[in-house]
């Protein structure tokens, strides 16, 4: 399988860390591979492997209509020649949206169910139905978070690490996190003297326990290296002015457009931290950029609804010029 290119790093100037003696960079792992943006690759290339390897046909999994972990695995799933399958959650027309018009074009069956149905998609009665149903598909849950996707995962830390010059070593990682599988895989993967902040988009109080259990399996020593700071500004998905006028901001003065869902909050988290003098004068920070920008694709009408007319075609320009994921 392809691998992914060493993920290059970025120095981050923003006026309002200037004076707070903290060093920022951004790891671009948003521009590693021209399928699969982010921590997606990380993620579902050990699953792929595994599935070639002990002679499934098919991967099947789950996620929403805009779902960048289902887009990425259509488009990779078709390079490496396996089959693709997706429950996704809600109603049939969102099939035309972008992300699921790719993922169809990738060769992806879709399969729409209601959110009663769609909440069952950890139940192992549910799942052994599907298996029935699918007998020659590997399984995989919602994000690819699996322990397949650790090891995958724990190579990202590793690939920064060595994509990073001696000026730009960083005591300190930090990522946005949903499921807790990059954030673990992350930690697997740190350098003795590093640790990580997971910043958790979702109000979820079982997340350290996701985190710990996925550690555990893989018997880190680095199991104490990080901890989980709250990013959700008021729920997971919640997008609102701010957000967006702190999106616009940082494209601005570092010419990178972060995604609506995962990496904005995370950055907007940091810079009030970092403001409000939560990390020591020195430290060295290194933001991890986990894609998605494909999810702007249907953002169009909330942008514009937000801050206008310009506020989109400016995003739209970046999407535009910078293809990686969001266009085959």
């Amino acid at each position: 399988m392809q691998e992914p290119s060493l993920i290059p790093i970025n120095e981050i100037n923003f006026d309002r860390i200037e004076a707070q003696g903290i060093r920022l960079n951004m790891a671009r792992a948003d521009q590693i591979h021209d399928l699969a943006s982010g921590n997606k690759i990380y993620k579902l290339r050990p699953i792929i492997e595994f599935a070639k390897a002990n002679n499934f046909k098919q991967i099947l999994s789950f996620g929403g209509a805009y779902s960048n972990h289902i887009h990425a695995l259509a488009l990779l799933a078709q390079q490496h020649n396996i089959e693709s399958v997706a429950i996704i959650r809600g109603e049939a027309k969102y099939a035309e949206n972008p992300t699921l018009s790719d993922a169809q074009d990738a060769g992806m069956t879709l399969e729409f169910v209601c959110r009663e149905e769609y909440k069952q998609r950890n139940n192992q009665d549910y799942l052994a139905q599907l298996q029935k149903r699918f007998p020659l598909a590997l399984i995989i849950p919602e994000g690819g978070s699996s322990q397949l996707a650790i090891k995958g995962c724990a190579q990202m830390a590793k690939d920064i690490n060595q994509g990073s010059s001696n000026s730009f070593e960083s005591n300190t990682l930090a990522i946005a996190s949903g499921t807790g599988a990059t954030a673990a895989g992350l930690v697997c993967g740190l350098a003795d003297n590093q640790r990580l902040i997971a910043y958790s988009v979702l109000k979820d109080e079982s997340l350290k326990s996701r985190i710990d259990d996925f550690i555990s399996v893989e018997n880190s020593t680095h199991h104490d290296h990080y901890e989980i700071q709250n990013a959700d500004f008021g729920g997971y998905a919640k997008f609102d002015k701010p957000l967006l006028d702190f999106i616009l901001s940082w494209l601005d003065q570092t010419g990178i457009l972060l995604d609506p869902i995962y990496t904005s909050k995370l950055c907007r988290r940091v810079i009030q931290q970092i403001e409000a003098g939560e990390f020591l004068k020195g430290q060295s920070i290194t933001l991890i950029h986990s894609g998605g920008l494909q999810g702007w694709r249907g953002m169009q009408q909330r942008v514009e609804k937000l801050s206008g007319e310009s506020a989109w075609m400016t995003i739209n320009s970046y999407l535009k010029t910078n293809k990686t994921s969001i266009t085959r």
